[in-house]
C-alpha cells in the first residue's frame, strides 16, 4: 500500500489587536492514495485561545473528499464520491513538557457528515449524520514563540458516539462507546495527524 502525506500551514495570519501567544491558528492537511483505488484529500482547520500555560480551548472543521472504486458501507456497494465534513469544539491539557516538546491530553465534542455521490441510485446524494465525542493524546513540538508542530496521535484514545438512521444507508439509530489503541496503525494518514499552528 502507498500513502503519500502531505502537512501544510493552513490560513495563518495576525488578528488586529490580539495579545501575543493568547491565540492560535493553523491546521493540517492530507493526502492519501493507495493501490485499492481508494484516493482521499483532507483538509482541517482549526482556531483556539491559550487560556493558561496548561489548558487550551478551540473550534475545528474538518473536510475530505473520497473516491472509492469499489465499496462497502454497511453492506450496500458502490462505486463514487463521498464526502466529509465535520465541526467540532476542543479542549487541550498539557500532560508533561519536556525542553520544547509537550504531552497533552486533547478532548473533542462536535458533529460529523458524510454525503455520497454515487452510481448506486439507493444511497446516491444521501448523508450520514452522527454526534462524536473523544479523547485522545497528541504532542506538540514549538519551533519558534510563534510556530508550532503537533501531532494528533488518533491510533489511540476513547470515544463515545451516536448516529442517526438511514434506511438507504442501512445505518440505525444508536449509541457507540469504545476505547483503542493500536499501534500498527502509526503511519496510517488518517489517525497520524501532523499539522502546524501559529500563535499570535
Amino acid at each position: 500500500m502507498k500513502k503519500i502525506f502531505l502537512t501544510s500551514l493552513l490560513a495563518v495570519f495576525a488578528v488586529s489587536g490580539a495579545q501575543a501567544a493568547n491565540y492560535f491558528m493553523g491546521g493540517s492537511a492530507g493526502l492519501s492514495m493507495d493501490d485499492t483505488h481508494k484516493n482521499q484529500i483532507m483538509v482541517s482547520p482549526e482556531l483556539g485561545w491559550n487560556y493558561n500555560s496548561n489548558w487550551d480551548f478551540g473550534l475545528g472543521v474538518d473536510f475530505a473528499y473520497t473516491y472509492d472504486d469499489g465499496v462497502s458501507v454497511n453492506g450496500v456497494s458502490y462505486d463514487g464520491d463521498k464526502f466529509n465534513y465535520g465541526v467540532h469544539g476542543f479542549t487541550r491539557y498539557k500532560l508533561a513538557e519536556f525542553g520544547g516538546i509537550k504531552l497533552l491530553m486533547k478532548g473533542s465534542i462536535g458533529a460529523d457528515f458524510a454525503t455520497y455521490s454515487s452510481d448506486n441510485a439507493t444511497i446516491d446524494g444521501e448523508t450520514s449524520v452522527s454526534l462524536t465525542a473523544s479523547v485522545i493524546p497528541m504532542i506538540t513540538y514549538d519551533l519558534s514563540e510563534s510556530f508550532t508542530l503537533y501531532a494528533n496521535l488518533n491510533f489511540m484514545g476513547v470515544y463515545a458516539g451516536y448516529t442517526f438512521e438511514n434506511d438507504n444507508l442501512n445505518l440505525k439509530d444508536g449509541w457507540n462507546f469504545g476505547a483503542f489503541a493500536d499501534a500498527s496503525n502509526v503511519a496510517n494518514t488518517s489517525d497520524f495527524q501532523i499539522g502546524f499552528l501559529y500563535n499570535f
